[in-house]
């Protein structure tokens, strides 16, 4: 999921997508993601957070 929000991102602020849109696309794409994952998944888009717990369940805490 943080992959299809850094999408997202890089979308909404290409040079030839309309500025207006960028707010608005990076807030429903946002929104979408943690009510279509957070419930099956419990998942997180912070990087940080995503990767701490990742190596958590690597080294078996």
């Amino acid at each position: 999921m943080t992959f299809m929000f850094l999408i997202i991102i890089l979308g909404a602020t290409h040079s030839k997508a309309p500025k207006a849109f960028a707010r608005l696309a990076t807030g429903l794409g946002l929104t979408l993601i943690h009510l279509i994952s957070i419930p099956v998944t419990n998942t997180s888009v912070n990087p940080a957070r995503s990767t701490s717990q990742a190596y958590l369940l690597a080294i078996g805490r």
